[in-house]
């Protein structure tokens, strides 16, 4: 694979990676897109915390 196809190919990644998520969290000024499903997954808090919103 050339550098041209591989910086278009990670360039449409970059471009989709927001499309499916649904929550935003701020940690430290990051904003980190995530899944509230994968998020309440792994985290019996979270997923109480989601159930109420």
């Amino acid at each position: 694979m050339e550098a041209e196809e591989t910086m278009q190919r990670l360039q449409e990644f970059h471009e989709r990676q927001d499309c499916f998520t649904d929550i935003t969290l701020i940690v430290d000024g990051h904003h980190l897109k995530a899944h509230k499903a994968g998020l309440a997954a792994c985290s019996h808090v979270l997923s109480q915390i989601f159930s109420i919103l």
